[in-house]
């Protein structure tokens, strides 16, 4: 193991394994809450924010844990505004950063865990997106970087005194983990398959330690179960669907799986983690604490990163932030290498380390600047001709403003209308509770959960399309309302620049029949 208090040698700045972690955390702060003020809520941030302002046990897409600490925010603070709803994703990475050190100075080194934490805040998927979005990555990392934590404590640490009270702990929190994101089922398939295939690692399994905190992570995920049994297991069945058989074995959709997390972790992140994934598994747990460390991390991160790796083979084609989670495990291991390396060859590892933090810094601020000011299409128009995928955090305040202007937002009885899920986001986003929201469509989302149509019934309705409808799609509503009419459009604006145009409808007498997929609000008995 490397020696904590050893000199960083030619690495002049910082001069120790804490310092480099407060200033990797201080200046990733600084960035977020600058990006969070300055750029427009994504459409997943939307989509939250629009779709979840009534509390319930837990939502169609996820488990609520995320919903709620976007409700506390908002109930405590009585503001919407995009930084005040982030501010607690961005603290709590940076309790994931600090979480990441420790994890990794408990089993490689001091040195191993700040140079861990650094790489975690060096890939853009993490630093930004879980970093300090509304998502529910940043709370599922952080409970799954506690979870570990608790682990190592009681498999190597000074808790396998008392490892009952450290498996309960890491019940608890990878219960709260449950509570995050589906994904923490595969990471506790990970910890028991570690569990089995290591020697001497089955014991626990005789012991009540773990089958208690098993049952605590159950307990914390009791109201995702309840919600789920009285929706039909909705929530189940849409993630689970995604894996259901597509057209045909896709190879190709795996190699652009694997591409894509090559990308948005940076490929000189990527690549040596890849690398150490396989020469911990390659190794084994029979090399020494070292060699078993990496392999219990190596387990805990492998089945996240396969499962969604070779779904899209035969499913659908998946995200390249699915697998994040499990990359997330493997950060010590980068951590470790990096300070071997430093070991031996310091002068190309100190020009790799201020590279990367380079890359990354001109990397988040170029792309930053452009999502929230469009700079780039006035300076490179023919490379964003065929689309813009910044438009996505684009701010629809216009369109508040449009719609007070014409004094439609405090119409007694009116209700607003969207044909697509990612528009509903950003409207529902931009008019606030001014107007009660109705996804109109066979794929409403979470929105379905929020109002029954028929309780609209006789009622007009505005209707709002972006983007992603069509006056066509519109069009299809016809049968639901007595009469639509045009109004309007509304452009929408980015740095002085008109970058779309909203279009505008008045739906008159809404029948109230719309047949929503679900819930299923049938009688009993009909």
């Amino acid at each position: 193991m490397n020696d904590p208090t050893r000199p960083p040698a030619p690495f002049a700045w910082p001069a120790t394994p804490t310092a480099l972690v407060l200033a990797t955390i201080g200046v990733g702060v600084a960035l977020r809450l600058a990006l969070g003020a300055a750029m427009g809520l994504g459409v997943d941030e939307a989509y939250t924010v629009a779709s979840t302002r009534n509390w319930m046990l837990s939502y169609f897409d996820h488990p609520p844990l995320h919903v709620w600490m976007l409700s506390a925010v908002r109930d405590l603070t009585g503001s919407d505004h995009r930084l005040v709803l982030r501010l607690p994703f961005i603290a709590m990475f940076a309790g994931t950063t600090w979480m990441m050190f420790r994890l990794g100075a408990k089993l490689f080194g001091d040195w191993a865990g700040a140079w861990a934490a650094l790489a975690l805040n060096l890939a853009p998927v993490l630093t930004l997106s879980a970093g300090g979005w509304i998502v529910p990555d940043g709370p599922l990392m952080f409970f799954l970087l506690a979870t570990t934590l608790c682990l190592s404590e009681a498999l190597f640490g000074a808790g396998r005194a008392r490892p009952t009270l450290w498996w309960t702990l890491a019940g608890a929190c990878l219960g709260l983990a449950f509570l995050s994101k589906y994904h923490a089922a595969l990471f506790a398939l990970g910890v028991l398959a570690y569990l089995v295939a290591t020697p001497g690692r089955r014991a626990p399994l005789g012991r009540p330690g773990p089958w208690l905190g098993a049952g605590i992570a159950l307990l914390l995920f009791a109201p995702v179960l309840i919600w789920n049994a009285e929706n039909d297991w909705v929530s189940f069945l849409f993630q689970g669907g995604r894996g259901t058989a597509g057209d045909g074995l896709r190879p190709d959709r795996v190699l652009t799986s694997l591409l894509g997390q090559a990308v948005w972790l940076l490929p000189w992140i990527w690549a040596p983690l890849v690398w150490r994934l396989y020469r911990g598994l390659r190794n084994g747990p029979g090399g020494g604490p070292a060699a078993e460390r990496a392999w219990f991390l190596c387990w805990l991160g492998l089945p996240i990163i396969a499962v969604f790796t070779i779904i899209p083979l035969w499913g659908g084609r998946g995200l390249p932030h699915w697998q994040m989670p499990g990359y997330l495990l493997l950060f010590p291991l980068l951590g470790a290498w990096v300070e071997a390396w430093r070991g031996r060859q310091p002068a190309r590892a100190r020009k790799a380390v201020r590279g990367a933090v380079a890359a990354t810094l001109t990397l988040v601020l170029l792309l930053g600047s452009h999502a929230a000011t469009g700079w780039g299409r006035a300076v490179a128009p023919d490379l964003l001709r065929k689309g813009d995928p910044s438009l996505e955090a684009l701010d629809w305040g216009d369109l508040r403003r449009a719609l007070a202007a014409r004094d439609l937002l405090g119409e007694p009885g009116l209700f607003a209308v969207a044909v697509h899920w990612i528009e509903a986001g950003k409207i529902g986003a931009a008019i606030g509770d001014r107007l009660p929201l109705l996804v109109l469509s066979g794929d409403p989302r979470n929105f379905a959960f929020q109002h029954d149509p028929a309780d609209f019934a006789g009622r007009d309705a505005l209707i709002v399309g972006g983007w992603k409808s069509r006056p066509d799609t519109v069009a299809a509503l016809a049968p639901y309302f007595e009469a639509i009419e045009p109004l309007a459009p509304v452009a929408l604006t980015r740095g002085g620049r008109r970058e779309m145009e909203v279009l505008l409808y008045r739906g008159r007498r809404f029948t109230g029949a719309y047949p929503l997929p679900f819930p299923d609000r049938t009688p009993a008995g009909d």
